[in-house]
C-alpha cells in the first residue's frame, strides 16, 4: 500500500513538471525590463492652475492640452484645469509649483523675469511687428534656449503660449500720445523692464496681481492698464475704463511650466506623449489667439460708453523713440545680450 501511494505521488509530480515545461511555466526566462513601461498601469493626475478666464487664448489652450493628453495617453493621464485663480493666483502659483502643491502652471513670462532675468527681452517695447515673428521666436531655437534656462531653478519648461499684442486702456482721457500717460498710475506685471517702460514715460507703474486689476480699476486705485483685446473683453475691464488705444507696443505670452520632480517621476513614454500634446496645442493656440483677439476687438468697438481709437503712425513712431532708453536699461542688467541680437535678426525690417 505504501509503495502504491508513493508511486502515485511520483507520477503526479512527473505530470505537473511535464505540463509546466510544455506551457513555458518552468525554467522560463524573465522578460527584459522596459523603463518606458514603468508606471503605465497607474492613473496619473496633473493639476493645472492658471489665472485667466476659460474663454481666453490661454484658457482655451489649457483645455485643449487636457483633451490631447487624455487622447494620446488613452486615459492614463488626466489633466484637471483650474482657471480664474480658483486654485492659486499669479502671486503664489510659482511658489506652489516649486513646493509640489500643483503640477503645472502657465504664468506670464513677465512674471518669470524675477527668476530668469534674460526673459526680460520679451518685455521690450516695440520689439515685434507681427504675430508670425513672435511665433518664430517662441517656438524656435530662441524659445528652446529660454526654456533651458529654467533648469537652473529646477523647473521643467514645456513651451511658450501666446496671447497677442498689448494695448492701453484708461479711465479719464484717451491716450493719443505718450505725453498722455504722464502722471497716470498704471498697472503692470512684476517685470523690471515693464516698470522701466512706464517710468520713462513719466507714469507710475504699480505691480498688481491680475486677479485684482478689475477691482482696483473700479476703485480708481489705478488709472490705466495694458493688456490684449481678449483679456480686456473677457475680464470686463471695458466696464470700468472709458478709453482704449490700439498701440501694439508689446506682447503678452506665457510659459507652460511643470514641477521638475513630478516630470522626472513620469514614465518616459508618458513624457513623450506630453511633449507631443504640448506641440500640437501650441500650434493650435497661436492661430486661436489671433482669431480670438480679432473677435474680441470687434466686440470692444461695439460697446456703449467705451471708446476705441488707434494711435497714429506718427505718434507710434514718437512713442517708440521715447521708449528707446528701455533697451539700454535691459542691456545694462545683463552681461550678454545675445538673445536680443538673435531676435533682432528675425524682426529686422
Amino acid at each position: 500500500m505504501k509503495k502504491f501511494i508513493i508511486g502515485t505521488i511520483v507520477t503526479v509530480l512527473i505530470l505537473v513538471i511535464t505540463i509546466s515545461v510544455q506551457q513555458g511555466l518552468l525554467f522560463a526566462k524573465p522578460l527584459p525590463y522596459d523603463d518606458e513601461q514603468k508606471g503605465l498601469d497607474t492613473q496619473i493626475t496633473i493639476h493645472l492652475s492658471h489665472v485667466v478666464a476659460e474663454n481666453t487664448p490661454k484658457g482655451q489652450a489649457a483645455n485643449k492640452f487636457a483633451e490631447l493628453v487624455e487622447e494620446k495617453t488613452k486615459g492614463k493621464v488626466k489633466v484637471h484645469v483650474y482657471s480664474n485663480s480658483s486654485l492659486f493666483n499669479d502671486e503664489n502659483e510659482f511658489q506652489a509649483l516649486q513646493k509640489g502643491e500643483v503640477e503645472m502652471i502657465i504664468p506670464t513670462f513677465s512674471k518669470m523675469t524675477t527668476y530668469v532675468p534674460n526673459w526680460q527681452v520679451l518685455d521690450l517695447p516695440y520689439l515685434f511687428n507681427t504675430n508670425e515673428e513672435v511665433q518664430e521666436v517662441l517656438t524656435g531655437t530662441i524659445g528652446d534656449q529660454l526654456l533651458n534656462e529654467l533648469e537652473a531653478i529646477h523647473i521643467k519648461g514645456l513651451g511658450f503660449w501666446y496671447n497677442g499684442f498689448k494695448h492701453l486702456t484708461s479711465v479719464d482721457h484717451p491716450i493719443h500720445t505718450f505725453e498722455d500717460l504722464q502722471g497716470l498710475r498704471i498697472r503692470t506685471m512684476p517685470s523690471k523692464t515693464l516698470e522701466k517702460q512706464f517710468e520713462v514715460l513719466k507714469a507710475t507703474p504699480i505691480p498688481i496681481s491680475f486677479s485684482e486689476v478689475y477691482t482696483d480699476l473700479e476703485k480708481h486705485a489705478i488709472d490705466a492698464q495694458e493688456n490684449t483685446a481678449s483679456n480686456i473683453y473677457s475680464k470686463g475691464f471695458y466696464k470700468v475704463q472709458k478709453h482704449m488705444t490700439i498701440t501694439q507696443h508689446g506682447i503678452l505670452g506665457y510659459a507652460v511650466l511643470m514641477n521638475e520632480n513630478f516630470w522626472d517621476s513620469l514614465p518616459v513614454k508618458i513624457q513623450h506623449q506630453l511633449v507631443e500634446a504640448m506641440k500640437e496645442t501650441t500650434d493650435w493656440q497661436f492661430e486661436q489667439a489671433a482669431r480670438m483677439n480679432e473677435q474680441d476687438m470687434l466686440k470692444l468697438k461695439q460697446q456703449d460708453d467705451f471708446d476705441v481709437s488707434t494711435m497714429s503712425l506718427k505718434e507710434r513712431q514718437r512713442f517708440k523713440e521715447q521708449l528707446a532708453p528701455v533697451y539700454d536699461f535691459y542691456r545694462a542688467q545683463l552681461q550678454n545680450d545675445s538673445i536680443l541680437t538673435e531676435i533682432e535678426k528675425i524682426v529686422a525690417p
